[in-house]
């Protein structure tokens, strides 16, 4: 079978998950690096939630977000991050009448001011709703997100007086960025957050698969060079929806094109870049790419694949340390002195944990309880 019949055949499969065919979590995980003594906690600055894909309402999209809103009542965060896919099957409903206005400004990156977005249900039902008991200090934790490819989906025919696919995806882009919530905050296709100690830089990563709707990846590149000057002097981090490297089911999407083109985006960044908050792959996993920086993959929000076995890391070169089909999420704490990240499951249990001292990769450790 050919490799992108393999990949169909894939994606098919995994949307068969989507309707909660598995009715709880799993425990399976593998870890090829046995992780070092838990050294002295890291003193966070800033706490961050990480998720991911979790934009459908099923049982599993419940049970994490019942856990989210747990770990925030035990500690609570300081922003929330959402690596995309936020709105299954095909994002919001870019035939609503009056969607038509969403226009973006030349830089096709921000939406015009003064256009008020017509009301689409599927904001609240898909996503807002799920994480409305994040809340800190009597206020909602700010939410940043970014799209996925589900997002801005035009897969379907095109019926007459509906605009073509290139034009739907372009729309779908547009409506998310417009759209502003006390659950939702997207300044833009891309952006930058600084916030404490840290600054995150959110791509739009459907451009690592071919340019659409109007978009290129030359404004990416661009973007990205600028962003990474601000990094010398503190930590940061790559919001985005597609891994660099994964042992999931998108080992398929490695092609030349695709590590060709994410090479343009690690070039700009010039090594400034600790680690990238993704998504996209349904489970967790921590890796590390052959340019140096981590990868962490929460992707595991409302779609679980319960039979991957991780046996193969998309890149040679790159490492895998950890990978769970366990239903979940992922925190970000940075420091004066560094960063860590662990994820949890949805019985709030940690399953792995990993600490960054100074301007040093994050090694596995053992988790504190």
């Amino acid at each position: 079978m050919s490799r992108p019949a393999l990949a169909a055949l894939a994606l098919l499969l995994a949307g068969a998950a989507g309707c909660c065919r598995f009715r709880s979590s799993t425990d399976f995980a593998v870890r090829p690096v046995p992780p070092g003594p838990a050294p002295a906690p890291i003193v966070p600055a800033l706490r961050v939630l990480h998720f991911g894909d979790i934009g459908d309402t099923t049982c599993q999209q419940k049970a994490v977000s019942a856990a989210m809103v747990r770990a925030n009542e035990r500690a609570p965060f300081d922003l929330a991050l959402s690596s995309g896919d936020n709105l299954y099957e095909q994002g919001p409903d870019e035939a609503l009448a009056g969607a038509e206005g969403c226009a973006f400004l030349p830089d096709g990156n921000t939406v015009a001011s003064g256009w008020t977005p017509p009301a689409d249900p599927l904001f609240r039902r898909r996503f807002e709703r799920a994480i409305e008991g994040l809340v800190r200090g009597g206020q909602p934790v700010p939410v940043y997100l970014v799209l996925g490819n589900h997002d801005v989906d035009a897969g379907r025919d095109n019926p007459p007086g509906v605009p073509a696919p290139a034009d739907v995806s372009r729309r779908k882009a547009c409506l998310e960025v417009a759209h502003r919530s006390p659950q939702w905050t997207m300044p833009g296709r891309h952006y930058v957050v600084d916030r404490g100690p840290a600054r995150f830089i959110a791509l739009d990563t459907n451009l690592l698969v071919r340019d659409y709707g109007g978009f290129t990846l030359d404004d990416e590149v661009k973007f990205v060079e600028g962003a990474a000057q601000g990094c010398a002097d503190r930590p940061c981090f790559v919001l985005a929806h597609h891994p660099p490297v994964t042992a999931g089911v998108h080992v398929l999407d490695a092609t030349p094109e695709y590590l060709s083109r994410l090479g343009r985006i690690d070039a700009a960044a010039k090594g400034r870049v600790r680690a990238w908050l993704v998504g996209h792959d349904h489970d967790l996993q921590h890796l590390r790419s052959p340019g140096g920086y981590d990868v962490l993959v929460s992707g595991n929000g409302a779609r679980a694949r319960k039979d991957e076995k991780f046996e193969q890391v998309s890149v040679k070169e790159a490492r895998l340390f950890f990978a769970s089909t366990a239903w979940g999420y992922g925190r970000l704490d940075v420091g004066a002195d560094g960063w860590g990240y662990r994820f949890e499951n949805d019985r709030g249990d940690p399953l792995h944990c990993c600490e960054a001292r100074g301007a040093g990769p994050c090694e596995p450790v053992v988790c504190a309880r």
